[in-house]
């Protein structure tokens, strides 16, 4: 986010770098939670470690890694926009302990405990929000907005069915849909609701307008929130069967949410490697999407161009543009810095050797390369921007 894009007028009240810019302390951690959930893969390949599980890798990804980038951006995106108070210490802390937490009950199999955890961040994140956007004077959130608490009743709903499932006597079902609900459900609605904020300003447009401006807005919202539960009602339909329409329902949301509200349907008018890798995120979701609902049998390999090509991508993505805007590195902004390039890169090296490894004779070792690549793409984004993040040299020009 850029001067325009995140009103440097605005003199936020006085806080420390690390809670003034919250994404100092969040995109890190994100970076080593992703290590986490990804590196088991390769050090299975490599015989350092004797078993895997596929549930610990989906939900540190989406629990632990995606959550740390999304807490980092509104943590940092809504002050700004209510013109209110950074985060406490206290909520920074209670949230970096919680990622942390369900990172490591997930590795000692604590799955209810991790849960606990997860559902903590979304009640922090909920009471943080609500404070800003329901305080006098504060501005609205635009239309789209209405997707994040949509998104929040996704990952509350699957944490709790994911807890139950830990006890005896309780149906398979609800495991499966739990896992449904946090691993596709939470930042389907968060990557179409944020998108519609974020794209457009990445794009060099106008940012939309306030969910308050006028009749038309609200209608808008209106429509959001219809996204919102279409995307639910997809995900239990799913689970009660529907696995070719189900996945195409949602690809068709995602794909027209991002379209109309993000603008994705044009390319970014600005230059910059990181708003075409973005640009790139956005339609890999819905083209994983697709793929899942078409080729049922194929469902984890096209469930897996969502995970790689569009969530984390678009995280790196919108995270790389969140420094160079905070930190005043336009010129890496406008270009093609090696390690977004590297990023890149291996990115869709990784995406490329997971999808083929259903397809191969030698099922881990392709998972194994693909760990690796996304891996050191991962590591050539933290070396690049981490000492900047971490540096007080690099401070904010935004009056935070």
């Amino acid at each position: 986010m850029t001067a325009p894009e995140t009103e440097r007028s605005f003199a936020a009240p006085a806080a420390p770098p690390w809670r003034a810019e919250p994404f100092r302390v969040f995109f890190p951690l994100a970076v080593v939670l992703g290590w986490v959930g990804v590196a088991p893969w390769l050090l299975y390949d490599l015989g350092l470690m004797a078993t895997y599980s596929c549930l610990f890798h989906g939900l540190v990804q989406m629990e632990a890694f995606m959550m740390a980038f999304a807490l980092g951006f509104l943590f940092t995106a809504l002050p700004r926009r209510t013109r209110s108070a950074a985060p406490s210490a206290i909520e920074m802390a209670i949230a970096a302990v919680c990622l942390a937490l369900v990172a490591w009950a997930s590795a000692a199999e604590h799955w209810a405990l991790a849960q606990l955890a997860y559902a903590a961040i979304f009640l922090l994140l909920l009471r943080f929000a609500l404070r800003r956007f329901l305080g006098g004077g504060a501005r609205r959130p635009p239309a789209a907005f209405v997707l994040i608490p949509i998104g929040v009743v996704h990952g509350l709903g699957g944490a709790a069915l994911i807890a139950a499932s830990t006890f005896p006597d309780v149906p398979s079902w609800t495991l499966a849909l739990g896992r449904l609900l946090v691993e596709q459900g939470v930042f389907l609605c968060f990557a179409t609701g944020i998108g519609s904020l974020v794209l457009p300003l990445m794009a060099g447009e106008q940012p939309p307008a306030d969910l308050d401006a006028s009749p038309r807005e609200r209608w808008k919202a209106v429509a959001y929130a219809a996204a919102g539960v279409t995307i639910l009602a997809s995900l239990v339909g799913e689970q009660l069967g529907a696995e070719h329409a189900a996945p195409l329902i949602r690809a068709a949301v995602v794909a027209l949410g991002l379209a109309l509200g993000g603008g994705t349907w044009r390319r970014p008018g600005k230059p910059g490697l990181h708003r075409r890798l973005v640009w790139l995120a956005a339609w890999l979701m819905p083209i994983g999407l697709a793929v899942a609902g078409l080729w049922p049998d194929y469902r984890v390999p096209g469930l897996h161009v969502l995970f790689i090509g569009g969530f984390s991508l678009m995280a790196y993505g919108v995270a790389s543009h969140v420094v160079f805007g905070h930190l005043g590195l336009d010129a890496a902004a406008s270009g093609r810095p090696a390690a977004i390039v590297a990023l890149g890169f291996t990115f869709v090296v990784a995406l490329l050797a997971r999808v083929a490894a259903d397809l191969s004779h030698t099922y881990f070792d392709h998972l194994a390369w693909g760990a690796a690549c996304w891996l050191a793409g991962s590591v050539a984004w933290l070396a690049y921007l981490g000492p900047k993040l971490l540096s007080p040299r690099h401070a904010g020009s935004e009056g935070a």
